[in-house]
């Protein structure tokens, strides 16, 4: 359980971390390189040894390591893009209803059990997630295109992220190759995230400052610990996915909400506090399931 919460509550700093940078001036395309470099550091000081390229090339899951790092990149960028672009609320939703991919999933790979009070409690936590973070008045956009793309694109890839995540844990991975496996992800997310801000033309000396990267550090460090507790859950006995998913995702939205409030002052509104209470009742339902 104490795994659960870690997830939950890094998954939850994150969003408010990325709202904080806008206030202290942090130039992401420095800062999300940085939070990777530190996520490596993180893992080879846990474990007490550094990757070695060599291994590295010969485990299984090498390509898939790869695959979910460059997800993992393009989603930090693609979230903030959609925020900018579409609004934060949208782009909150598209992310957090991705849970409803690995979840119907999990029927399916993994013979998760199909019960009414799972369904009901599955339906629950999708509607407590849309109260949640459904914009409280519409949201323009002057590119109706992107309006409807970039959600759509965002909800996929996060549902990727997380599908990869849990068909690594059950077929791949063992307790041994945890740390190397997220460590390896976040090679490959580094590696992905400069190349997006080479192409982006953003490391030019004189926009750098030292608190670009200290931002990226602070955020490795809540990164590494929400992705390896994450993984951990998945691998406990008795907890099918399709039931994890969803708590995970409301307990995410529910920090969120609660820090917004707290730092940010931002008032839940009707929608939302009805929202969190059905989530609350879907946590519930899932866990009696």
């Amino acid at each position: 359980m104490i795994f659960l919460v870690l997830a939950i509550i890094g998954s939850g700093v994150i969003p408010v971390i990325f709202r904080a940078f806008d206030g202290w001036r942090v130039n992401v395309f420095w800062a999300i390189p940085a939070n990777y470099v530190t996520c490596v550091v993180v893992g080879n000081l846990l474990t007490g040894q550094a990757l070695s390229p060599a291994d590295l090339a010969v485990q299984s899951w090498i390509f898939f390591a790869a695959l979910q790092g460059i997800i993992l990149a393009v989603n930090f960028y693609l979230l903030a893009y959609t925020a900018q672009q579409v609004g934060v609320a949208i782009a909150s939703l598209a992310s957090r209803l991705s849970v409803a991919i690995p979840s119907i999933l999990a029927f399916v790979l993994y013979g998760d059990s199909l019960s009414v009070v799972k369904l009901v409690g599955l339906f629950a936590a999708l509607l407590a997630l849309y109260l949640c973070t459904a914009p409280d008045q519409h949201v323009g956009t002057p590119n109706p295109r992107l309006f409807h793309l970039l959600p759509i694109t965002l909800f996929l890839t996060f549902g990727c992220y997380f599908s990869i995540l849990k068909y690594l844990q059950t077929y791949y991975l063992t307790e041994s190759s945890y740390h190397s496996y997220v460590m390896s992800g976040f090679v490959f997310a580094f590696l992905c995230s400069i190349v997006i801000g080479v192409a982006k033309g953003v490391f030019a000396s004189a926009d750098f400052r030292l608190r670009h990267p200290s931002a990226g550090i602070f955020l490795g460090l809540i990164n590494y610990v929400a992705i390896y507790a994450l993984l951990k859950v998945l691998a406990l006995e008795g907890w099918e996915s399709s039931r994890l998913f969803p708590i995970y995702s409301v307990g995410v939205v529910a920090v969120s909400s609660l820090l917004a409030l707290l730092f940010f002052k931002e008032r839940l509104s009707r929608m939302k506090t009805i929202g969190l209470v059905v989530g609350l009742a879907a946590v519930a339902l899932l866990n009696r399931s």
